[in-house]
């Protein structure tokens, strides 16, 4: 389809279904022809959703369609506010499994998958809906949700579970479930895991504790409840997600202090922007999602075109150290360098942030650090300091395990950090 025809379409939609996008077009729309016209148009934030939700609720008056006309209703995680509704009609769901299935394939999930689904069946979109996403794969799904963990490796053999779908944090931690029953976490037979929402399954730290712990394959995915539930896989050919969106939705990239467009092309950085198209019940326009990436827009290895994205950060994991911006992916970045390094956890100490930031990394007893620590400070221009930790200190969650500790606002260390700054203060 042609994508400049498509969001004519969409916006003579918003217009016409729903008092918020008609009173932000105004005039502005006729001057609208396609896609690359899409900067003349004014941003959507979270924020402003969330405002529009609080006057006109549940849903806000962004909502298009009639709410007879709603199948669902998710709601977005609200890890950094207000939680926002999302109403989805039936051809919503539709396109969100093309868009997840085709997604999930180019990860790894085949047909003669039979694969379980490891993400909470809860209010957010990667319950259901990325249920029906792997089912549009091809793949058979085992719904296990979380809390399951050890039903799912007693019944793993019996089901013929062959790969799994869940956060980056879960394998370790199911890992360390099974070992706690006498079980080899590479004897359960999975060939395959899939990830999400915890960018850093291409790291390559993390990458090789699963793949050696389960002798299995892994690759990322992406998504947002708000956009698609998942909508980027990773082919492991060529850097980046193969975005699936297609004629589904537009990205553009933009300056996170400007807002000025950011020319699609390879190696490009920037705030990641999108726009619904063909989205009936609560469509996005121009939507800043706070997500920092990089894309690239030439061929694939792999064969395919198109947009491939990396989720480098967001703009709500930033930490102001004397005026020095540092985000925790940049420094996850950093670290995935060097070789023989495992998970590891940052404390910025102080409010507002004193430097040192202190990374606590599991690493060998005998491992050199301080040319990491020194890495880190040239290319993230803030002081670090890098601790080590034996292997399997730091935690690993059955949802999404936390990387920054802030303790002057009240945040708790793990144990082994603790015990490790006892130790330095004595």
């Amino acid at each position: 389809m042609n994508l400049d025809t498509e969001l004519r379409r969409q916006l003579s939609y918003l217009e016409r279904s729903s008092t918020f996008y008609r009173e932000r077009l105004g005039g502005l729309r006729e001057g609208v022809d396609g896609v690359a016209d899409l900067p003349l148009l004014p941003f959507t934030t979270k924020e402003e959703l969330r405002a529009t939700q609080a006057s006109h609720p549940p849903f806000g008056a962004h909502l298009c369609a009639s709410p007879v006309a709603l199948v669902r209703i998710h709601v977005t995680s609200g890890t950094t506010g207000e939680p926002v509704a999302i109403g989805l009609t039936r051809a919503d769901h539709e396109a969100n499994s093309v868009i997840g299935g085709e997604a999930f394939r180019i990860a790894g999930v085949r047909a003669d998958d039979v694969i379980a689904h490891c993400l909470n069946y809860a209010l957010y979109a990667g319950g259901i809906a990325d249920h029906m996403a792997l089912e549009a794969s091809g793949a058979t799904v085992v719904p296990v949700g979380v809390g399951q963990s050890l039903r799912l490796l007693d019944i793993s053999g019996r089901l013929g579970i062959t790969a799994l779908f869940g956060t980056l944090s879960y394998p370790a931690y199911l890992a360390a479930r099974a070992r706690e029953i006498g079980i080899d976490p590479a004897a359960v037979g999975l060939r395959h895991l899939v990830t999400a929402g915890e960018p850093g399954a291409g790291l390559a730290a993390v990458r090789r504790e699963i793949e050696v712990t389960w002798r299995a394959t892994v690759a990322d995915t992406f998504g947002m409840s708000d956009v698609w539930s998942t909508m980027a896989g990773e082919c492991g050919r060529g850097e980046g997600l193969h975005l699936t969106t297609r004629d589904y939705a537009v990205l553009e990239l933009v300056d996170t202090d400007s807002g000025e467009p950011v020319p699609l092309r390879d190696g490009a950085s920037g705030e990641l922007v999108w726009t619904h198209l063909r989205r009936e019940a609560s469509p996005l326009l121009r939507y800043r999602s706070s997500d920092l990436g990089t894309v690239w827009t030439s061929p694939c290895p792999c064969g395919r075109t198109g947009v491939r994205i990396r989720i480098d950060g967001r703009l709500d994991d930033m930490l102001r150290v004397r005026a020095v911006n540092v985000y925790p992916q940049a420094v996850a970045a950093v670290l995935s360098r060097f070789p023989g390094l495992g998970r590891h956890a940052l404390v910025a100490d102080g409010d507002p942030i004193s430097p040192p930031l202190r990374v606590y990394v599991e690493a060998e007893r005998d491992a050199e650090l301080r040319p990491i620590a020194d890495t880190l400070g040239r290319e993230l221009r803030s002081p670090f300091e890098v601790i080590a930790l034996e292997r399997g200190a730091l935690p690993a969650d059955e949802h999404k395990t936390r990387v920054v500790y802030r303790p002057a606002c009240g945040d708790r260390l793990p144990e082994s950090i603790e015990a490790k700054r006892r130790n330095e203060r004595t």
